[in-house]
């Protein structure tokens, strides 16, 4: 059975178990040394938007969907130099 509000479930049995599906995880490791074609499959796959691989992970993808090594490594010292 697939409940979309827990409280519909009502009262949890002995025995029973709940599955709790979320959007996403919280991450491992440092997103600026992700590698950029694992960001960029994450945008090819409707992870990610193209703007959430720019500005969280510094990644820069061009019109074709390759990964601008150009772009993306200076977006990543400036993040670097950052702190960020």
């Amino acid at each position: 059975m697939v409940v979309r509000n827990l409280a519909e479930q009502g009262e949890i049995k002995a025995r029973e178990a709940i599955d709790r599906v979320g959007p996403a995880g919280g991450g491992y490791g440092d997103p600026v040394r992700r590698d950029a074609a694992k960001v960029r499959d994450d945008v090819l796959d409707g992870l990610i938007a193209r703007a959430s691989a720019a500005r969280d992970y510094g990644v820069h993808l061009t019109n074709a969907g390759t990964v601008d090594e150009t772009a993306t490594r200076k977006a990543r010292l400036a993040m670097i130099a950052k702190g960020a």
